[in-house]
């Protein structure tokens, strides 16, 4: 057998353009094959991941017996990014974020969940210097515009009345202007939007964020006789870009003034 020959043969192959070339596709295949295969098989394992077994409200810490878990597809993994806890030591001992609800044989989500630092933090810790918190009682679905109005919305506050030394004159009017919605709450104290369990939101009462001299001036309200409050929900601008909270009309806060003063 003669080497040099075979040398020289293997040389001038593999020298070859057309050779090279059907080399690169063999390879160049085979590569892909196994980049398909493996992103299948990926795609196809199944891959174990926490789920709550019972519904979790806003700012509750999460228990161990509340976390079970259960095998999915890869590719649904994959498909929810990193969005998708995978880990129960992710999710244990941690708490609900505020403003979500976690129903009972769902998923753990990154949004969803928080630290004790910040679910203890609530909309109170957030309250300017000097102001304080008033409970608008006596709230239904009607009076909340269809629970249009919620959690963070800026409204105007409007006063109903008769003004009985005027001829029982009807008073309708602005009277407080941007105040913010703290929460809107159902009849356990819960807000109806993210803590009540009740399939639908069943308003009785609404917190507003005021400065504590207005608080006084609705604690007098109170007192007027055939009165009441309106909440008037805005528009969306009206929220995202709030003025500063004031009365509206000097007159009716001088009448609600004028008909405390008669009481004490």
């Amino acid at each position: 057998m003669d080497l040099e020959k075979i040398k020289t043969g293997i040389k001038r192959f593999f020298s070859n353009p057309n050779t090279l070339t059907f080399i690169l596709v063999i390879f160049l295949i085979i590569v892909v094959f196994l980049v398909y295969r493996y992103m299948v098989n990926k795609a196809v394992s199944p891959v174990s991941v926490p789920y709550s077994t019972t519904t979790l409200k806003t700012m509750t810490e999460i228990k161990d017996d509340q976390i079970g878990s259960v095998k999915i597809a890869g590719n649904f993994v994959s498909a929810n990014g990193s969005g998708l806890l995978q880990q129960s030591r992710n999710v244990k001992n941690k708490y609900v974020a505020p403003g979500y609800i976690i129903p009972e044989n769902s998923f753990f989500y990154k949004e969803a969940i928080a630290e004790s630092s910040i679910a203890e933090k609530t909309s109170f810790t957030d309250l300017p210097n000097d102001y304080t918190i008033y409970e608008l009682k006596n709230m239904d679905f009607h009076t909340t515009y269809g629970c249009s109005i919620m959690s963070g919305n800026y409204i105007d506050l409007y006063f109903k009345g008769v003004d009985a030394e005027n001829e029982n004159k009807a008073i309708f009017e602005k009277f407080i202007s941007s105040i913010q919605v703290l929460k809107v709450i159902d009849k356990n104290g819960l807000d109806v939007f993210t803590e009540s369990s009740d399939e639908e939101p069943k308003p009785t009462a609404m917190w507003f964020a005021v400065p504590t001299e207005f608080y006084e001036l609705l604690k007098l309200t109170e007192s007027v006789k055939s009165s009441s409050l309106i909440p008037v929900p805005r528009n969306a601008e009206y929220s995202a870009n709030p003025g500063d909270t004031t009365i509206a009309n000097e007159n009716v806060e001088a009448y609600i003034l004028s008909q405390a003063s008669t009481k004490r």
